[in-house]
């Protein structure tokens, strides 16, 4: 197996590409290794997830080291003081091609999370048109909240689901092939929740639709 690439390291925190296909931490009904299980047998130390990646989506993600940076970072995302911006290849040109999306989002017994005109936890989502890409389009969205599914439900809300995701309404048509769900993680921004430095982290994605 891969060892998952480390984009920085220091004592209190670490930095990953996330690859595709793998589970941040354990889910009901789901064996296997988590990515916090193998970066505790590659990196030989305790390490805890402060934040969510789908299954599919890959890029960059930050785990704490130490329980003061864990403290920190949670403190950092509940005050959304953590810059995510994402690479998501839509199925059709979303309209209008920039905005932002503020819903209530909730979760039935069938996993699916769904828009709700009443009640729900809040989600905002920001996102912008970069290019065309064939039928498809590229945008950037940025998060205001870090809901589950958020950017593939909020998406699919505007009539254009991320590609491959057929969890939310993607319908595949002739002659395209989408190996997986096409979201990526690219960068991330915050203050290092021990020293306050700057921390930055950007990480293209390996593939060519989704590179800006």
């Amino acid at each position: 197996m891969q060892p998952v690439p480390i984009v920085l390291r220091d004592e209190h925190l670490v930095v990953v590409d996330k690859p595709a296909g793998i589970l941040v931490v354990p889910a009901a009904s789901r064996p296997g290794p988590t990515l916090v299980d193998r970066l505790q047998e590659q990196l030989g130390c305790r390490v805890q997830a402060v934040h969510r990646l789908d299954e599919e989506t890959t890029g960059v993600m930050l785990f704490a080291l130490s329980d003061l940076a864990r403290t920190g970072l949670e403190d950092l995302f509940r005050v959304h003081a953590i810059e995510r911006h994402y690479l998501a290849l839509l199925a059709s040109a979303p309209s209008p091609p920039a905005g932002r999306i503020e819903s209530g989002l909730t979760e039935g017994n069938d996993g699916i999370v769904r828009v709700v005109a009443r009640g729900g936890v809040r989600a905002v989502t920001h996102y912008e048109t970069l290019i065309r890409r064939d039928r498809c389009t590229l945008v950037r969205c940025s998060l205001e909240t870090g809901r589950r599914n958020q950017i593939r439900v909020h998406m699919a809300a505007l009539g254009c689901p991320v590609a491959g995701d057929r969890k939310y309404g993607f319908r595949k048509r002739p002659g395209e092939n989408f190996p997986r769900v096409m979201l990526h993680s690219w960068r991330l921004r915050c203050r290092h929740p021990i020293t306050g430095a700057p921390l930055e982290a950007e990480v293209l994605p390996r593939e060519a639709e989704l590179r800006p």
